[in-house]
């Protein structure tokens, strides 16, 4: 009898240093997944809003890649729809004031200023920007409407609201400029993912690459 008792001990020890084996790897990988995750954190606070904008645009994990910009380009139409439709010259306020106006994370504001600095009268530094930086952007409709050309925006420099900015007439003479303007140039090949050269601030497959 006591040696059942016995046996039953010894098993149940086993047991018993088993769980605690157990639990113990499981302690050690949750410290390694805390540790991971507060290094990631550390990172995103150190970088700009343009940085960690730029960083989960143009990842190479393509998917979440895709989910960023399947988000972030209706809301950016939106501004261009608001600024279209009531004429808008001039878009000032803070980057969180911009963000909150129209509904988007500070990072996709400075994305939207990334994307429209070339027709600014003064070039933005996009890593300055933080949430309580001051912004004062100067529309040009007309040089916006023909970068928008240039970038082969199809679905922005093809919005309804542009009626009420140009005639017919006038659209289609600044397309034909902006296309006589162009200067074609064998490039190297560029990679669905990477960052457009044209300087959208748009992954290429979403910019000038669309449709190829």
């Amino acid at each position: 009898m006591w040696r059942i008792s016995l046996v039953l001990v010894i098993f149940s020890c086993r047991i018993f240093i088993f769980l605690l084996q157990r639990q113990g790897i499981y302690i050690i990988i949750s410290f390694s997944i805390s540790i991971f995750l507060n290094e990631e954190l550390k990172e995103r606070q150190r970088m700009t809003l343009y940085e960690s904008w730029m960083s989960k645009a143009f990842s190479k994990e393509g998917g979440s890649v895709d989910a960023i910009w399947d988000e972030y380009l209706p809301k950016e139409q939106k501004i261009y729809e608001y600024i279209l439709s009531n004429k808008t010259t001039k878009l000032d306020g803070t980057i969180a004031e911009l963000a909150k106006r129209f509904s988007m994370t500070a990072e996709e504001i400075v994305a939207f200023i990334d994307g429209i600095n070339e027709v600014l009268p003064e070039l933005i530094e996009m890593n300055s920007l933080t949430e309580e930086s001051s912004v004062e952007l100067i529309i040009d409709f007309e040089k916006l409407f023909k970068k928008m050309v240039e970038y082969k925006a199809e679905h922005l420099y093809q919005l309804p609201a542009w009626a009420g900015i140009f005639d017919e007439e006038t659209r289609k003479r600044f397309m034909l400029e902006q296309k006589r303007s162009r200067t074609v140039v064998k490039a190297e090949k560029i990679g669905r993912n990477d960052p457009c050269p044209c300087g959208s601030g748009k992954k290429y497959k979403k910019c000038c690459g669309a449709g190829k």
